[in-house]
């Protein structure tokens, strides 16, 4: 017989709540309405700005939820010092104000993509900060000093509050869980490599994807599941070791693949006990120490690069798994691969020119109209844009924050003329939210209305104008401050939705960098060096983008994983030649004097420097520099289309869709 399941139940599964979504969401509404309550029992100005970071700062894990709001209060802070300052001109030269306002807002939107993880959402706050300072103060230059105030008590109250109550109630990341993975990854490299080693290896390309992939997901989680730990910054350098040294061993296993030279015994152990290794439930286990010993032994002999990076992994694996007060030191500082931060100038530079140009026409254009319906419209459009300005691909989250904001706006009408002109005290406002604020709270922790739910809480509570003394407004009054809110949100919003960013440009940008990078190092000497370390980190990084990018792009038929894999490959050689030249034979030297100047054509004739290359090695007497030269011929023919998309792009300029 079929169990029954209850009604209650029931309404919550379609509505995407759990019992733990029901607890989340009753712990964000009443934290925010106790620090609505608390901001207006102190008669700050304007109450419903405290309760606002509550529903931006909490987080489902605690870690990440102290980080942010730990940067929000350092960027609320650096906000409000630069709102003060800019405000000593609102009197008497309005118009630079607006021009120093826009130039913060710019600096900071660009900040967002230039500083990694959750750091960035102190340059995000700093921007939203001294607009919410500022933009007010442009209509009550007589009190500006109160008002900015006012907001800046509000968010540390809100920001405090959501803190204590994230300490108490809500759980601690899941790192065993995200370690394991790392882990399982790590497992799928080792089974790559030694099917490749042993000759057994099949769709050798898709395993590659698969796992670029998993890498690049899991180093995007590292962010959330390392927030707030007290050794974050060990643990995210071995985390970067896992995923260099994975991505590492790719790239060593198609190179291996490809290069297949006499007396090859130890290659064919080591394949075999590498098998074995990604067949082990757990590299940490004392059964398996044994196998990573003989596995590295071998590995010495076959390739000194491969060799490192399984020292590395493995080292860096067990280590994770571990228990953090047992971990080995097994890493000194200098020993860890770095892996480049994620800074996307190109796309600084867009955001702060687009942030910046908004704000500077909203504010001017509000001050000139002269009423409050301008404030809203200007602080409305500046933040918006700042908002979805720091995403990378704001125009998926754009119709979720337009559902939102319409959605506050309008039961933000509802409650100030059905409710509010009821209202004749400070306890009935502060008991008249919380109905609002537990819907509110409860949206947020729907998998299903999450994203609209965010925004719907900003708006309504910007738009409720919940305090008192109230000001004096009809109905029409109220309905056209609501409607502005949703038209600077119709105007940011539908911005990025008729003209989204592009994957395709993405592409193209980490690309460009990854040739650029090469062309550095070929180019590399005494005066200019740059290390293998420093050429790996870089391109690992651009790879991780790329594959976080190519899947959304119609130009992802003309790259793919194993593309990428062969500008590692191509790099590594490069590298090996290079560190190799004070031992060429007087007749190495003779033969490649011109070899410098031809790699330079990498990107403009992949064939023909393949061709070249393949001639060199076979010329030379020298065994090592021959199998160098003939792994760089065979990674510009594996990736030929990689090596030529940036003038192919270039050529086509630079045109695509989503």
């Amino acid at each position: 017989m079929k169990s029954i399941t209850p009604l209650p139940a029931q309404l919550l599964r379609r509505i995407g709540l759990d019992r733990q979504g029901v607890l989340y969401g009753l712990q964000l509404a009443l934290t925010a309405w106790v620090a609505f309550a608390v901001a207006s029992f102190l008669h700050i100005p304007n109450p419903f700005w405290a309760a606002m970071p509550v529903f931006v700062v909490a987080q489902s894990t605690r870690g990440l939820a102290f980080e942010r709001g730990l940067y929000r209060v350092i960027g609320t802070g650096l906000g409000a010092l630069a709102g003060f300052g800019m405000i000593q001109f609102v009197a008497s030269a309005p118009y630079l104000t607006f021009a120093l306002l826009a130039i913060w807002v710019g600096v900071a939107g660009g900040l967002s993509h230039l500083i990694y993880g959750v750091r960035s959402y102190a340059a995000l706050m700093a921007g939203v900060t001294a607009v919410v300072v500022v933009v007010p103060c442009l209509f009550a230059p007589e009190n500006y000093m109160y008002l900015a105030a006012a907001r800046v008590e509000c968010t540390f109250i809100g920001v405090v509050l959501i803190t204590l109550s994230s300490a108490l109630l809500t759980p601690r990341a899941d790192k065993a869980r995200f370690y394991r993975a790392l882990h399982d990854v790590s497992r799928s490299a080792c089974h790559l490599l030694g099917s490749t080693l042993c000759g057994t290896v099949s769709e050798g390309a898709k395993q590659e994807a698969d796992i670029l992939e998993k890498v690049s997901q899991l180093e995007t989680a590292s962010v959330a599941i390392l927030a707030g730990s007290k050794s974050a910054g060990r643990q995210r350098r071995i985390v970067n070791a896992v995923i260099v040294s994975t991505v590492g061993l790719v790239a060593c296993s198609r190179r291996l693949h490809h290069r297949q030279p006499p007396g090859f015994d130890a290659a064919d152990m080591l394949g075999k006990r590498l098998l074995a290794l990604s067949a082990d439930s757990s590299l940490a286990a004392p059964a398996a120490l044994e196998k990573i010993r003989e596995s590295i032994v071998l590995a010495e002999q076959t390739d000194a690069m491969l060799a490192l990076h399984l020292n590395r992994m493995f080292t860096a694996i067990r280590s994770l798994l571990q228990d953090d007060g047992q971990a080995p030191k097994s890493f000194a500082r200098s020993e860890l691969p770095l892996l480049a931060p994620s800074a996307d100038w190109g796309l600084a530079r867009q955001t702060a020119l687009l942030c910046g140009a908004i704000t500077l026409a909203s504010t001017s254009l509000a001050y000139l109209g002269g009423s409050f319906l301008g404030e809203m419209t200007a602080l409305g459009t500046a933040m918006f844009s700042l908002i979805l300005g720091s995403m990378i691909k704001p125009q998926l989250i754009a119709p979720f924050l337009l559902q939102g904001i319409l959605a506050g706006s309008i039961i933000a009408i509802g409650y100030r003329l059905a409710i509010f002109p009821h209202i004749q005290s400070t306890w009935l406002v502060v008991v008249s939210l919380l109905p609002f604020m537990l819907v509110g709270g409860l949206a947020r922790a729907s998998l299903k209305f999450r994203f609209p739910a965010l925004d719907a809480n900003m708006a309504f509570l910007l738009a409720s104008q919940a305090m008192l003394p109230a000001r004096e407004v009809t109905a029409i009054d109220v309905v056209a401050e609501s409607a502005t809110i949703a038209l600077a949100a119709c105007i940011v919003a539908g911005g990025f939705i008729l003209l989204p960013r592009r994957s395709d440009r993405h592409v193209h940008d980490a690309s460009h960098r990854i040739h650029r990078d090469l062309l550095q190092l070929i180019r590399s000497n005494a005066k200019r060096p740059m290390s293998q370390d420093q050429w790996l980190a870089r391109t690992i990084r651009q790879t991780l983008r790329l594959t976080a990018h190519i899947a959304q792009t119609r130009q992802r038929h003309n790259l793919s994983p194993a593309h990428m894999i062969a500008a590692l490959n191509f790099g590594h050689s490069i590298c090996r030649l290079q560190a190799q030249e004070g031992q060429w034979t007087k007749e190495t030297r003779e033969t490649l004097k011109s070899l410098p100047r031809e790699l330079e054509a990498f990107s403009q004739s992949p064939d023909a420097l393949a061709a070249r290359l393949m001639d060199y090695a076979t010329e030379l007497r020298q065994r090592e520099v021959a199998l160098l030269l003939h792994d760089a011929a065979t990674a510009l023919i594996a990736g030929r289309e990689f090596f030529s998309f940036r003038r192919n792009m270039a050529a086509t300029g630079s045109k695509g869709t989503e």
